[in-house]
């Protein structure tokens, strides 16, 4: 049935996790959660298919909580939206973010998010415990973890909406930008942060190229000064990329388990061509998918009702009687 609009309920929680635990950074292993419930939640016994959204580079559990109720609030009031669960974890680390990979250095954030919390979920909320009825969507940083984890977890989740996201991570101009700022390799945190741009990098490094001996970021540098020349380290450059969402769709499409939905949304004033590449890619390698014609918006800066309709029409509610 559909559901009536009505007052989406905002829960918080948190969880401590075993697999962040021992990483290098020292980050926390108790984080924060967010959950939106619809409102026949309270008054029913009913369960529901579940949405874990990702958030961006620099953000927290709460970024994308505002608005995620909006987007669910508008499309419940159009009338024909299935009722879903959203939950929204925490993926920040000391370096602003850890892209929702896994190494020694920021902890192992795949595990956490695709076993531990979906079990504890599962566990505490009437959701229904299946693949069909897992979805994962997510902006930026976020939209890249997104499709990252669905083409690695296809047994978790069946349905993927990437926002945002670069996709080819060679190519994201973020690189251009950091080479630009980078003016030799800082010695701590504190001088790191001042890099903004640079950060991102490490970021990136420290979940594809982490290195245990290495203190006090434990990641192999991905930029050099070479005779005063800022120079890209071919071997970190190439880890990092390694494990971007266009390396992640060919180990994909080696597994027998496959997505029920794929769709890929982005704004028309944020290089789209990434995001069109990446999509001609799937269409290459004969993966089904949307490609949703480019939303007049920026970054991350729209409205989030197409991906919340496409939740409800692909991931598989209760069986009604």
């Amino acid at each position: 049935p559909t559901a009536t609009p009505g007052k989406v309920e905002t829960k918080k929680g948190e969880i401590t996790s075993q697999a962040l635990a021992g990483n290098l950074l020292g980050d926390p292993t108790t984080r924060e959660f967010y959950v939106l419930l619809p409102s026949s939640y309270a008054t029913s016994d009913k369960r529901y298919p579940v949405v874990y959204v990702l958030h961006w580079y620099t953000g927290h559990a709460n970024t994308l909580l505002g608005v995620f109720k909006s987007a669910y609030q508008i499309a419940l009031s159009a009338g024909g939206l299935q009722e879903m669960i959203f939950i929204f974890p925490d993926a920040y680390n000391k370096f602003g973010g850890s892209f929702f990979l896994s190494s020694p250095t920021i902890g192992d954030y795949e595990t956490y998010l695709t076993q531990e919390l979906v079990d504890l979920i599962d566990a505490t909320y009437r959701t229904i415990p299946d693949r069909t009825s897992r979805g994962i969507t997510g902006c930026s940083m976020g939209g890249d973890g997104a499709i990252h984890l669905a083409l690695k977890y296809p047994g978790v989740f069946s349905v993927a909406a990437p926002v945002s996201g670069s996709y080819d991570w060679a190519r994201d101009p973020m690189w251009d930008t950091g080479l630009q700022y980078f003016t030799g390799v800082p010695k701590n945190f504190a001088d790191l942060k001042l890099l903004r741009e640079v950060q991102f990098m490490f970021s990136e490094a420290a979940g594809a190229a982490a290195n245990p001996a290495k203190p006090p970021f434990y990641l192999d540098m991905p930029l050099a000064l070479i005779d005063g020349k800022v120079k890209i380290v071919p071997e970190v450059f190439d880890k990092i990329a390694a494990v971007d969402p266009i390396h992640d769709l060919e180990r994909y499409l080696t597994q027998s388990q496959q997505l029920s939905g794929i769709l890929i949304f982005h704004g028309q004033h944020d290089n789209p061509e990434l995001a069109r590449d990446f999509d001609k890619l799937l269409s290459d390698r004969g993966v089904e998918h949307e490609y949703l014609e480019e939303v007049n918006g920026g970054h991350c800066d729209f409205l989030f009702t197409p991906v919340v309709n496409f939740m409800s029409a692909h991931l598989v509610g209760e069986e009604q009687p």
